[in-house]
């Protein structure tokens, strides 16, 4: 089954739950496009033995592209590590573990609802309470109602055994994971069914928040735990990409938590990249070289580049005009990693990016700045 053209790990290993307001939706990973199974009640069992999850092992058996995991597929078809990849050498290389007959989930990723502080530009209502009040403001005939978040209906667990085969948990967005006591609760339920001694915890947070004692204190009982900061740039552009956050008092953060974590481990820095910010990437890529490319204990921090995906409005950029990419590809001479990025833009000369300056004057309006004045580099490039 392993040499299957199709095949991936997180089909057999993991399940993705995402949490808002009442119902649980479930994919295989939380790359997956659309969902395999939604229900009002947390039910592992039934959603690991069930004909949608049946299903997609018998698309891998029969070499069929499975369409919810078209993101890896075209990231590896651009000589990027897909998700699906990064399993691959997660299990095989790392945990060792390639058994994929197992009777429950040894993955989860938990989306712990939409409670957030801040309002990403990249980000929408779906996936930050406090995005909901633009929303609205730029939609006022639109249904927001279900985007609110309500603290109570969120992850239950009713028989805590179903955690038992549980060795790898993701706690991540939509939503500030730091802000909720949902991921405590969690790892609570995995330890009292297992303990946490193998465990490893990986987590995507905002950098705007200092775990508390209680949190640091389960984290130092995982085999290894992981904090993916999400920082798409750096400074005022920081500032107005990630709004209502701080540039100055995020990198205090991540000093802190280079001080304070407990020695089991790892940070990785996940920038978003898209229309606002693919002219400057080198900067960031730059502060990184210089500030966070390593932990206390001299281990590696890892620049993930994730691509930008549109919601309500256009933030991926997908094709720019001849000569911004030979502006692009200029500027980043000295870094492959961003020409990697640039290579995947198609050329058109009549490209105009519409869609994006109208998708950015609402949000702008809105808040009372303007892309133009923050990013004028880019501007120029996108007029």
């Amino acid at each position: 089954m392993k040499d299957k053209k199709y095949f991936c790990y997180e089909i057999y290993k993991n399940l993705a739950i995402w949490s808002a307001n009442g119902k649980l939706s479930y994919n295989p990973c939380s790359y997956f496009s659309g969902y395999i199974k939604t229900s009002d009640s947390f039910n592992l069992e039934d959603v690991w033995n069930s004909p949608e999850h049946n299903q997609l092992k018998q698309m891998i058996d029969n070499d069929q592209p499975i369409s919810g995991c078209s993101k890896c597929y075209n990231e590896e078809k651009n000589g990027l590590i897909s998700r699906r990849l990064a399993a691959k050498e997660l299990y095989e290389n790392y945990f060792q573990d390639t058994n994929i007959d197992l009777d429950g989930p040894q993955g989860l990723d938990y989306s712990v609802g939409n409670l957030c502080n801040l309002k990403c530009i990249i980000c929408g209502p779906q996936n930050s309470s406090a995005w909901v009040s633009d929303y609205q403001t730029i939609y006022p005939v639109k249904n927001i109602d279900f985007l609110k978040y309500d603290k109570h209906k969120q992850l239950q667990i009713n028989d805590d055994t179903v955690l038992k085969n549980i060795k790898n948990l993701h706690i991540h967005g939509g939503g500030e994971p730091l802000l909720s006591n949902n991921h405590v609760e969690l790892l609570n339920k995995i330890k009292s069914v297992k303990g946490l001694g193998d465990v490893h915890v990986y987590y995507n947070i905002n950098g705007t928040k200092r775990a508390s004692e209680e949190v640091l204190d389960l984290w130092a009982e995982c085999q290894l735990v992981e904090l993916y900061f999400s920082i798409d740039d750096i400074g005022s552009r920081f500032n107005y990409q990630r709004t209502g956050a701080d540039w100055d008092e995020v990198v205090e953060n991540i000093q802190w938590y280079k001080e304070n974590m407990p020695v089991n481990h790892m940070f990785k820095i996940n920038c978003t990249w898209g229309y606002l910010n693919i002219f400057y990437l080198d900067e960031l890529v730059d502060w990184y070289i210089t500030n966070f490319s390593a932990n206390r204990l001299g281990d590696k921090v890892e620049l993930i580049f994730q691509k930008a995906i549109d919601t309500d409005f256009t933030l991926s950029i997908d094709v720019v005009t001849p000569s911004m990419k030979a502006t692009l590809v200029n500027k980043f001479k000295n870094y492959p990693e961003l020409l990697k990025l640039v290579h995947t833009l198609k050329e058109d000369n009549n490209k105009t990016h519409k869609d994006f300056w109208e998708s950015i004057q609402k949000i702008d309006s809105v808040r009372g700045v303007k892309f133009q004045d923050i990013c004028p580099e880019l501007a120029s490039l996108l007029y």
